[in-house]
């Protein structure tokens, strides 16, 4: 196997030193390494060509276990489910799953952490991520390290059926993005490099054409502002580019698929759900029915078979702190019945929702909105500190308003937060004057359909 010597597996933004961030234990690493040899990637590649009898049936049999193990361990859980009278037992048929009550994300912020983490688990042996840009909203959401594991193999996974079956162990993924994955590879196999977001598009194209990565993933909107970049040597190392987080067209994805000369597919995952579906060569969105559990549901919240609908999801991988029948929020089309395929998981049509603005400086450069989306999330993970609810806004090149409710905060870290805030933005949108907001009330009401907390206000 000819597997390259990379200089380095990430970059960062600036001269300064990156945040400082949770990495996967040793234990756990080795502990990834021993399961790829005894086989578990093997057993993740089947799942899609399972007949549909036996995915639901897998899928059933482990919402059982989830609705047990949040009934017992998780107090959010068994105090919905004695509101309306049920128990685990009661938990026979898909009509019995399907009257079970939802759960949103904000009674997941309220419940946090006592309410809404399994009470089995230690804090220090949980993995800690977030959601929050494309509502405004802020999730701190624990996950446990076997979730944690089959995600990583998951993600293998999603670039082998991607590329037709053409990932290879020695080949290398670029992630442009927040901060790194848990592991940058698999005892030398599935290496990753993690590239900052916010470095300018221009070097990182000059990254990638030191690395010659075989994938990139990233937002749309960096893969915008990096294309007039990439050079032809890049563009030839690429056996596919993944785009994800943000509503991109098909016939977009196509023209940057001809312009590249390699397929460009889309990725509809959440913090919450993990990857919910693929785009995947046979032209299809695929749920990843081992990950997630997907209904889509009318305005009365009851399954609908076609047309158009709220996500609703059980994520089937995580136990330290389960969604179960968790409103996404986004809105997908489902088409009359599935077209034929080799693929065994279901499949849905057009995806709305994650759509926020690029924001534009002094000079006229834009900054893709996947940038600003990552300094929300870079904003927190700096910090250490959580903010409930906020929106950034471009009024004018020159001028930002940013709105925060965080009423957990002392003066100290409202302070923190509004300096590293500051910061992130400078470093994108030099010169500009950032003015700040703190509201005693929360931004908005609970809505099902998402808004635009990052927006620019005048036309570009």
């Amino acid at each position: 196997m000819n597997r390259r010597k990379l200089k380095k597996i990430e970059y960062w933004e600036g001269d300064s030193p990156p945040p400082t961030l949770s990495k996967a234990s040793q234990a756990f690493s080795e502990m990834v390494i021993r399961r790829y040899k005894e086989g578990m990637l093997d057993d993740i590649l089947k799942a899609p060509y399972l007949s549909k009898a036996e995915i639901e049936s897998m899928q059933f049999k482990r919402i059982r276990q989830l609705v047990q193990i949040a009934y017992e361990k998780v107090p959010i859980y068994r105090e919905k489910y004695k509101a309306v009278g049920f128990s685990p037992q009661d938990l026979n048929t898909w009509e019995d799953y399907y009257q079970l009550p939802c759960i949103t994300k904000d009674e997941l912020i309220e419940a946090w952490p006592n309410g809404c983490i399994n009470t089995d688990y230690e804090t220090e042996n949980l993995f800690y991520t977030r959601s929050s840009g494309s509502s405004g909203k802020t999730l701190r959401i624990a996950v446990d390290q076997e979730a944690i594991l089959k995600d990583t193999f998951q993600g293998i996974r999603q670039f082998w059926l991607q590329t037709g079956g053409r990932y290879l162990p020695e080949d290398v993924v670029a992630h442009i993005y927040t901060v790194p994955w848990w592991v940058d590879s698999i005892g030398g196999d599935y290496q990753t490099v993690f590239i900052s977001s916010l470095i300018h598009p221009g070097e990182i194209a000059k990254i990638l054409d030191g690395i010659l990565p075989d994938i990139i993933s990233l937002y749309p909107s960096n893969l915008e502002a990096v294309l007039p970049y990439l050079t032809d040597r890049t563009k030839k190392s690429l056996k596919l580019v993944v785009v994800h987080s943000e509503m991109s067209a098909k016939s977009q994805r196509q023209k940057w698929s001809y312009e590249i000369g390699a397929p460009v597919l889309d990725e509809y995952s959440s913090e919450e759900l993990t990857r919910i579906a693929l785009e995947l060569p046979c032209g299809h969105y695929h749920l990843c029915e081992d990950t997630v559990r997907v209904d889509v549901l009318d305005a009365s919240l009851r399954p609908i078979s076609s047309g158009v609908g709220i996500v609703c999801g059980t994520n089937l991988l995580n136990t330290a702190m389960p969604f179960i029948k968790y409103i996404q929020g986004d809105l997908v089309h489902l088409e009359e019945s599935d077209k034929e395929c080799d693929i065994g998981w279901r499949q849905i049509g057009a995806i709305e929702g994650r759509e926020n603005d690029s924001f534009i400086t002094e000079s006229g450069e834009v900054v893709p909105a996947g940038t600003i989306l990552d300094i929300t999330y870079r904003w927190m993970f700096d910090t250490g500190v959580n903010i409930r609810e906020f929106e950034i806004v471009q009024k004018s090149p020159k001028t930002i308003l940013v709105r925060m409710y965080a009423p957990d905060l002392s003066p100290r870290q409202i302070w923190l937060v509004k300096h590293q805030l500051d910061n992130l933005l400078q470093s994108v949108l030099p010169g500009v004057h950032v003015s700040f907001i703190q509201s005693p009330d929360p931004l908005r009401s609970e809505t099902i359909k998402k808004w635009r907390p990052i927006r620019r206000e005048f036309d570009a």
